[in-house]
């Protein structure tokens, strides 16, 4: 994908919209692969045939990666990324908090626990 090109058009380029088929296609091919692989096992036509298309989804998807391109893997890895950063400062944030709130709800409890010891001595 092209920086000029508007990214609200992203649909209309044709070698991403092949990647992306690519992509899936060789998601689902590799799924299928799998399962006639393990499900099976025991009967070799079903195992060479298992092992050879997800064997051709790896083909696959190495060609929808590279119809689809650097700048759009680039663009996909960037926004992982902040949706990982963000988590990760909210769970930092969180993170801190909870010392203090323990020590809080600790001290509370302490309280009332020698609160009912002065009760129970006078």
């Amino acid at each position: 994908m092209n920086e000029a090109m508007d990214l609200s058009n992203w649909w209309k380029d044709k070698k991403l919209l092949a990647g992306i088929i690519l992509v899936i296609l060789s998601i689902i091919l590799g799924f299928y692969g799998k399962v006639l692989f393990i499900s099976k096992f025991y009967e070799p036509v079903y195992l060479i045939t298992g092992l050879s298309i997800w064997a051709f989804s790896f083909i696959l998807l190495f060609a929808g990666v590279f119809l689809v391109g650097w700048e759009t893997v680039k663009l996909i890895h960037y926004r992982i990324h902040h949706h990982v950063r963000t988590t990760v400062k909210k769970t930092y944030h969180n993170a801190r908090r909870l010392p203090t709130r323990g020590y809080y709800y600790t001290k509370k409890l302490h309280k009332k626990g020698m609160e009912k010891i002065r009760e129970l001595q006078e």
